[in-house]
């Protein structure tokens, strides 16, 4: 009877063993989130990261990181300078991920997915194939291309166009906007955006394009909703901070400097032009003018000649067709020779000086007026309001000096 029970109970014990075998999925044991790291304080880290963990039960969770790069290269500055940047695919453990960001200050959020295990495991799958040395590498796109974009297609992909599908409702902003946003508490950065990005960035995009920004992916995640048993359930299951960091928040906007940036003008305008009234009876005034103008058209030149060459020679989609090129004549690069030439007190180098800053002053004209043809405007009107009274202000001038001389 005995030997009958215990036969009886391991046959039991099989018979529910074979059933939960037989409903194990690939995918049961795992947990997917998507990890948002907050901006920091390096150039390269104002726009915030992110990333996607993945977690089998009992084991170390592998954090997929689309945002890996060379920083020691001997090719990054060049690649970078042709728009043929490239990033990497990278895995890291968890427990290894959250010091750095910690120590530089970075907000850690978490937002568990509710996918089902197929669709986990696929996703998986689907990242261990793309991590693999002869996939990782993708071409970089401050836009359209980045590690924040990667991870919303991933999970675009593993819920089939959900993602997709709840973005898209117009965003509030531009691309150029939401870099500005972004860079205003670094003005180098923030100057340096303004100037070379183009008009295709100030077309109006919707919130799956401004999930390039991990912060809006994040808040698109928020709006996705599934497919359930009992009908659509939201796509982020649970969200929780890891670490919240001590910085201000990023402005909603970007900040409108404009009426400084005219005052600025102006008043160097203004300056340029009082050179060249005092030029003709005071010598160090003509040295003065002749100087700043070398200076100017050295810089100025040299921006336009950048500009030009992104547009025309590199693969900087974001800043083609750039009308700030109508503010930096190329050109005036010749000014650095003919501006000593004033300073000297040479009339013809005078004579040419002025024809060079009057045409360049033309040409910016003529960018400002372009802002009211359709297609043609770009949001440039802050750096309008400080270069063209600088360019007015030097021709005038070297008009002046060039009738007293």
């Amino acid at each position: 009877m005995g030997l009958r029970i215990l036969f009886t109970m391991a046959l039991a014990l099989l018979m529910v063993s074979d059933a939960r075998d037989a409903r194990a999925q690939p995918g049961d044991d795992l947990t997917v989130a998507v990890l948002t790291f907050g901006p920091g304080d390096h150039p390269f880290f104002k726009f915030g990261h992110n990333a996607i963990l993945v977690q089998p039960n009992q084991e170390s969770g592998l954090v997929y990181n689309f945002g890996t790069f060379a920083f020691d290269s001997p090719a990054l500055i060049p690649n970078f300078l042709r728009g043929r940047f490239k990033y990497w695919l990278s895995v890291s453990r968890m427990e290894d991920t959250p010091a750095s960001y910690i120590s530089d200050n970075r907000t850690i959020e978490e937002q568990e997915l509710d996918l089902t295990p197929a669709q986990k495991w696929a996703l998986w799958q689907s990242l261990r194939e793309n991590a693999r040395p002869e996939n990782r590498e993708y071409l970089y796109d401050y836009f359209r291309d980045n590690c924040s974009t990667r991870v919303r297609d991933a999970i675009d992909r593993a819920v089939g166009g959900r993602v997709r599908q709840a973005g898209q409702r117009p965003a509030a902003m531009t691309f150029r906007a939401d870099a500005l946003r972004m860079t205003a508490d670094f003005f180098p950065e923030y100057l340096g955006l303004d100037l070379g990005l183009g008009r295709p960035t100030d077309a109006p995009i919707t919130l799956w394009d401004e999930a390039f920004l991990p912060e809006r992916m994040r808040d698109l995640l928020r709006e996705v909703r599934i497919p359930g048993e009992t009908g659509e359930r939201p796509l982020v299951k649970s969200e929780r901070t890891l670490f919240a960091a001590h910085r201000p928040p990023k402005p909603d906007r970007p900040p409108n400097w404009t009426v400084y940036f005219l005052a600025a003008g102006l008043a160097l305008g203004a300056f340029l032009a009082g050179l060249g009234r005092l030029a003709g009876n005071h010598p160090v005034a003509r040295v003065g003018l002749g100087i700043a103008g070398s200076l100017l058209g050295l810089v100025f030149g040299m921006l336009g000649l950048i500009l030009l060459c992104f547009w025309l020679f590199t693969d900087h989609k974001a800043a083609y067709a750039n009308a700030n090129i109508f503010l930096l004549a190329p050109w005036s690069l010749v000014l650095a020779g003919y501006g000593i030439g004033a300073a000297l007190g040479r009339p013809a180098a005078m004579r040419k000086a002025f024809w060079v800053v009057a045409t360049a002053a033309i040409f910016a004209a003529i960018g400002f007026l372009a802002k009211a043809i359709p297609g043609l405007s770009q949001d440039n009107l802050v750096l309008v309001a400080f270069l063209l009274p600088a360019w007015i202000g030097l021709a005038l001038g070297f008009r002046w000096a060039m009738r007293r001389s």
